[in-house]
This record gives C-alpha cells, sequence and structure tokens, in this order.
C-alpha cells in the first residue's frame, strides 16, 4: 500500500472520529507540517458535505454492502472470481463518477465570496533573512501576532513596501478586506512611482483575495485571469480555470 492511500485511508478515519487518541495526534502533526495534507483534508471534507447533500451516503452504502456479498460468495470456479471482480471494478467505476460528478456540482453551486476565500488564503510566509536585522512589524509578522503588525504598522511615518504588504496580510487575517486592499493599492501605487517591483506578483494575489474577502468578485476576476494566464507567475497553479469558473458564478 503506497503512502498516499494509507494518508488518505487515515484522513477519511480522523474525519469519521474513528482515530484514536494517538492516531488523532499524529495526524494532526502531520495535517499541522504538510499544506498538501491540509488540502487533502479540505477536499475530503467537501466530498463528504457533498455527498450528505445529495443523499450519497445511502446508495454509497447500499452498493458497497452489494458489492462485497458477492466477494464473499463461493468463489471456487475461477471464472466467477474473475466475473465477480470485474463486476465489482465497473461498479466502483461508476460510483466514482458518479460522486465526482455531483461532488463538482456541489463545488459549484455553493461557492460564495466567503467560503473562496478561506478555502485558498493562507498568510504569506516571511522567510528568515540572513544577516539582517528584522523590525518590530517584522518579529510580529513571524509570530504570526497579526494585531500587533497592525500596531506596529499605525507608528510607522515612511512605511516601506514589505510594511505595507505585511499589514495587508495582517488585515486580511483579521477579517479586515477594506483595511487589506488600501494597503496592497498603497503597495502597488508606490511601486508604480518609484519605478519598482517589490512584491509586485504576491500583492496581485493578495489583492484579489482582498476583493472576494470584500464580496467583490467583479474585481477579482481580471487579477486572477491575469494569473491564471501566465505560467511564471509565482501564483499561476493556485488559480486554475474551475475556480476561475466558481468566482464567475459569484457575479449577479
Amino acid at each position: 500500500m503506497n503512502n498516499n492511500f494509507t494518508t488518505t485511508a487515515l484522513l477519511i478515519q480522523y474525519l469519521d472520529g474513528e482515530l484514536d487518541e494517538v492516531g488523532q495526534e499524529a495526524i494532526k502533526k502531520n495535517i499541522e507540517a504538510d499544506e498538501a495534507i491540509r488540502e487533502e483534508l479540505e477536499n475530503l471534507r467537501l466530498a463528504k458535505e457533498a455527498m450528505k447533500s445529495y443523499g450519497l451516503k445511502n446508495k454509497v452504502s447500499a452498493i458497497h454492502t452489494a458489492m462485497m456479498s458477492e466477494l464473499k460468495m463461493d468463489a471456487s470456479p475461477k471464472t466467477g472470481v474473475v466475473r465477480n471482480l470485474l463486476w465489482y471494478s465497473l461498479r466502483i467505476a461508476a460510483l466514482a463518477i458518479f460522486v465526482t460528478g455531483s461532488f463538482i456540482l456541489y463545488q459549484y453551486f455553493t461557492a460564495s465570496p466567503q467560503k473562496l476565500f478561506s478555502e485558498n488564503f493562507h498568510a504569506f510566509n516571511l522567510r528568515q533573512t540572513r544577516g539582517a536585522a528584522a523590525s518590530p512589524l517584522q518579529d510580529a509578522y513571524k509570530k504570526e501576532n497579526m494585531q500587533e503588525v497592525i500596531q506596529q504598522f499605525a507608528l510607522l511615518k515612511d512605511p516601506q513596501p514589505e510594511d505595507y504588504f505585511l499589514a495587508g496580510n495582517a488585515f486580511l487575517s483579521t477579517g479586515q478586506p477594506l483595511k487589506a486592499i488600501e494597503n496592497f493599492a498603497d503597495l502597488q501605487q508606490k511601486n508604480k512611482i518609484n519605478n519598482t517591483h517589490y512584491f509586485e506578483e504576491d500583492a496581485e494575489y493578495y489583492l484579489a483575495l482582498s476583493y472576494i474577502a470584500n464580496s467583490e468578485p467583479a474585481k477579482a476576476i481580471p487579477l486572477f485571469k491575469k494569473i491564471n494566464t501566465d505560467i511564471n507567475h509565482p501564483y499561476h497553479q493556485k488559480v486554475n480555470n474551475w475556480f476561475i469558473t466558481k468566482l464567475q458564478h459569484l457575479l449577479p
């Protein structure tokens, strides 16, 4: 059994509350440490919600019971085993298509600005700069103390591009998207005036997320489309066509 399958199985057990205390603590550590596992957990959670919403749970249970009964039948003739396994595989494939289709519909019709934002927002990861003394604002950001970041930003007489960017993330993290928009826009304006490019691509992505959080998808779409069509953009992989489609669904 490969590691991916094992992790998926553990995540399903975690969602269903079937792990013991030791198992829960172990999987929680993996979830906190690995972004890919966090994304898979969220997808599994959404799939579970989709199955519940579309009444798939009983269908899946009935099909599973029927398939297991067939596999437990007398399989002494070799041809019978092959036939049962083939039928089992076909039914799994059909069920997978059905569940996947329902999940896609569920994601599309339940999309909302708040949901899209929460699924895609992760505060910017500020890397440690060797040999450079961190400012109080940077220290607060590294400690994920977003309120302190906002307070330190308010004390600055001449904010630098990084200050605007980190403050924008802090405002976005604390549910103040309008303030975040102002800071990312100020950063872009400073870059334009000084002909610089500090945090230019990062600001595009987080400004677009800020528009979503502020229930302004029409302003977010052009920025996300730009990112989506630019394969060299550092956030290109985060903005796929399906994301754009869900975002367009939010337009009046």
